[in-house]
């Protein structure tokens, strides 16, 4: 198995290569330079201890005069300068050797061919609108990373689904009877599916409507557990508090043996006190409300 240093060297050597062909035009001064600025900032990752093994691993990927900085113990006579090779031989080498590359030498050299016009930088095809970028702290020239954001779009949109359902399961059981209803032309699940492709008889507007509907009735179910408890309670005292029993059975002038009138009345009243018949003051409550949310009329009009 090749140790760490070894494998380091050979991604190293690959990218140094890559350098020394791109430039290879340049002067030896400024192919040099490019060439020491690779090598600076491969070993920034690597500790003091380890980079004369790693510095060793990278010679010896060099055998030849091409080691920098190292000549030749016994320099060879000046040979023929090779043919040199034209931009389409130099593109499919580089093509051919694209894998040499790791994530960050790839990276490196999709920034130099956008820089050169080969390739278009890619353009922002999904946004959000400004003020919903305000509410998530966004500036309006960041880049969003679009693969997150049709993954969280699918959440969400899996989330209002579901929510949707519920929502409207849970009114139906409890109000069948309430002005307050779902429209039953589509399916919201699938209305929303034929919006996203495209349907032109799924309109934006049907869609906002029935998504701003399913919210009012959740806020009014949701806003409706806060009050419920004095709603009952205050139902409860009308109906049982002492001065309410008492002057129901007080007629007239002359009041004869009051306290056992007050506890007969006390009596029937309670014979009428049964879970279901406050199962079904609190729902009605609970529904009561919800309607004056999704119409709009204020509490008590």
């Amino acid at each position: 198995m090749e140790s760490e240093a070894s494998l380091w060297s050979q991604e190293v050597g690959g990218r140094l290569r890559m350098l020394q062909a791109s430039f290879a035009e340049d002067s030896p001064a400024t192919r040099e330079k490019y060439l020491v600025e690779e090598i600076e900032r491969s070993l920034k990752g690597i500790g003091e201890s380890r980079r004369n093994d790693y510095l060793d691993a990278l010679v010896r990927c060099f055998p030849g005069p091409e080691r920098i900085g190292i000549a030749p113990p016994n320099p060879a006579p000046a040979v023929a300068e090779p043919v040199k090779k034209t931009v389409e031989e130099l593109a499919e080498e580089l093509l051919g050797r694209v894998d040499e590359f790791n994530k960050e030498g790839k990276e490196w050299l999709l920034s130099r061919l956008q820089a050169a016009g080969l390739i278009a930088v890619p353009e922002q095809i999904l946004d959000l609108p400004p003020e919903l970028r305000g509410k998530l702290g966004l500036n309006p020239e960041q880049m969003l990373d679009e693969e997150r954001l049709a993954k969280l779009f699918a959440v969400l949109l899996e989330m209002v689904g579901t929510l949707d359902n519920l929502t409207w399961n849970l009114w139906k059981a409890i109000a069948p009877k309430s002005v307050v209803q779902r429209d039953s032309t589509d399916n919201f699940r699938r209305a929303m599916g034929r919006y996203l492709a495209g349907d032109r008889e799924v309109a934006t507007l049907q869609i906002t409507q029935a998504v701003d509907k399913t919210r009012q009735v959740l806020a009014g179910l949701l806003s409706a557990i806060g009050p419920i408890g004095e709603t009952y309670a205050k139902h409860h005292l009308e109906t049982f508090a002492p001065e309410k029993i008492r002057a129901s059975v007080e007629t007239g002038n002359f009041i004869t043996n009051v306290e056992q009138k007050c506890w007969r009345r006390y009596v029937s009243l309670a014979d009428q006190l049964n879970g279901p018949a406050i199962e079904e003051h609190i729902v009605n409550a609970i529904v009561t409300y919800t309607e004056e949310v999704v119409s709009g009329r204020s509490r008590g009009s």
